[in-house]
């Protein structure tokens, strides 16, 4: 792909161009004339060209180059137009590399657009209604090469030999599973939609407890405020999901887009199906990894953080569910991604059973506007965990010798019919576990291991799930998301340091969930108490009084 870089005469303005003969014609209908000033086949190259020579006068009078030897237009300018106009419609909000905008335009089987695409790209951007730049800088001094799709820095940028240009050109590695960002590829950033269309919203009825309603209504007098973002702190089982279908509704009724970003793909399979109950008439989409939706248009997206890399000021709301969890939490490239896509003036919403101590400060100090849910929906309260210890627990259960209060905790999961979900610091004390486990008197139990290394993980998940397994022991890829009736959960050396405060609570947070049982226990047992456990508790525990003070923890229920 041959690329020009040019100069309106006696301007200082410097232009790029795909296609040079729309805007040979462009400027002529507006009076002026062009001269070529850089050739090349790198977008990369031609952009860096232009970088270093802004508000630069070139041409100092000379002629502009002749341009018969160029190609001419396959169609007339009206022609033109209105085929722009049909493309822009379908790309509003978008930022696609080059080969994803072919992939996109092979998924809306527009084939026959391909000897007309440039100078239809090329008018969008002389129009303003489209940005090009290279997938990757690195023109400038090394501190300042970024990807302009993930938005990653040159920790992630690697100089390659390439097959594309013939040249040496820097490649990103952050985001190269969803293609190669190279700095010889084009990328294309689409002006959102300017038309918001009020309408009618068709919802299944749902009633809110008086905590959730209480939030709610916070959520949405912060949406018609001038703050760009809310915290909002629930505990885990709290209903979050039915707390943001009123806020969903109004902003879809003023004709607005909405994205509910989540860390984890499992998170988006559960979500999309219960959005799409609550709201029929709702186009509303599942992005991930390998989705059959993707390149499809959709009022409501539910999708992992890494896809909003595709999109430009599109969202007027994003939903960000599980802020705090990796691979979100402190990620620059994510957290720019989902900047860019929300739309000039739009809201964020940050959703969190375990916020940050600095976000506590900042929502302390009024820096941040945030609501607190201490009560879960069934007004049962949190169950608070309990801490034992145990000299030598990982030698004991190494040489399969007795050890008292997990033997307990076992016979009590089966005396009540529950289920053990088992949480282990390292992929090998899984196995070992589940050794313990049959060594130790128990081997009738329906029981499984899962780690994120293994293949058939998610079939694993499923049986859990569908009460086929009393018994699972993990890592913490199950610490968020899992939801069975009666879960008991035992975290076995809950003094390791991967099991900080956050990840005990959201642990802890797996029992009690179910209306219909909303009890069980939380056992941390470990060799020493640390700081993590002590604060879990000490957090649970208070959340439990501020629910009771409140008023939404029922007092048949209060049995802590």
């Amino acid at each position: 792909m041959e690329m020009f870089v040019y100069q309106v005469i006696e301007s200082n303005q410097l232009y790029l161009s795909l296609c040079i003969e729309v805007d040979r014609v462009y400027w002529r209908k507006r009076g002026a004339d062009i001269a070529i000033l850089f050739s090349t086949s790198s977008i990369g190259e031609a952009y860096s060209w232009i970088q270093n020579r802004k508000d630069q006068y070139i041409m100092n009078g000379k002629k502009p180059v002749a341009l018969s030897k160029y190609h001419q237009l396959f169609l007339s300018w009206s022609s033109l137009e209105q085929e722009a106009e049909k493309l822009f419609n379908l790309l509003q909000g978008r930022a696609l590399l080059w080969s994803e905008l072919i992939s996109f335009l092979h998924k809306k089987n527009i084939i026959n657009i391909k000897l007309t695409l440039l100078p239809i790209l090329q008018l969008l951007y002389l129009e303003n209604r489209m940005e090009i730049k290279p997938g990757v800088t690195c023109n400038d001094v090394i501190y300042r090469w970024t990807c302009h799709r993930c938005m990653s820095d040159r920790k992630y940028l690697r100089m390659t030999d390439c097959a594309t240009c013939g040249k040496q050109c820097s490649m990103c590695e952050q985001c190269i599973w969803l293609g190669r960002s190279r700095t010889c590829t084009p990328f294309f950033l689409f002006a959102p939609s300017s038309i918001k269309k009020e309408k009618l919203i068709s919802v299944k009825p749902l009633s809110l407890t008086a905590a959730q309603q209480k939030v709610c209504e916070q959520i949405l007098s912060f949406t018609q405020s001038e703050e760009k973002q809310f915290l909002l702190w629930a505990v885990t089982g709290a209903g979050k999901t039915e707390m943001m279908v009123p806020v969903i509704a109004q902003i879809r009724s003023e004709g607005k887009k909405i994205c509910w970003v989540t860390p984890r793909k499992d998170v988006v399979h559960e979500l999309q199906p219960r959005i799409k109950r609550i709201f029929p008439q709702e186009r509303v989409l599942a992005l991930y990894g390998g989705s059959s939706d993707l390149w499809m248009e959709g009022d409501i997206v539910i999708a992992t953080a890494h896809q909003l890399w595709r999109y430009f000021q599109a969202f007027d709301l994003i939903i960000v569910d599980e802020v705090d969890a990796f691979p979100l939490y402190q990620n620059i490239a994510l957290e720019k991604g989902i900047e860019r896509a929300l739309s000039t003036g739009g809201k964020m919403i940050l959703l969190t059973a375990t916020p940050p101590r600095q976000w506590l400060e900042w929502s302390r100090s009024g820096k941040l506007p945030s609501a607190t849910l201490s009560a879960r929906y069934h007004g049962h309260p949190l169950p608070v965990p309990k801490l034992i210890q145990e000299r030598r627990l990982w030698d004991k259960i190494e040489n399969r010798k007795p050890i008292t209060p997990f033997n307990h905790f076992i016979k009590q999961v089966i005396t009540y019919q529950g289920q053990a979900l088992i949480f282990v610091p390292e992929i090998r004390r899984v196995k070992q576990v589940l050794e313990w486990i049959r060594e130790n008197g128990h081997g009738h139990l329906a029981m499984a291991g899962v780690y994120s290394q293994m293949s058939n993980r998610e079939e694993v998940i499923r049986r859990f799930r569908n009460v086929e397994l009393d018994c699972l022991v993990t890592t913490t890829i199950l610490e968020r998301g899992v939801t069975v009736p009666k879960c008991f959960v035992m975290v076995l050396g809950a003094d390791n340091l991967l099991f900080d405060q956050a990840a005990l609570i959201q642990m802890a947070g797996r029992v009690g969930r179910s209306s219909t049982y909303p009890y069980g226990e939380v056992w941390f047992l470990a060799t020493e108490r640390t700081e993590g456990q002590l604060q879990a508790k000490k957090q649970i525990t208070y959340l439990n009084r501020l629910a009771k003070k409140e008023g939404f923890i029922r007092k048949e229920a209060y049995y802590q």
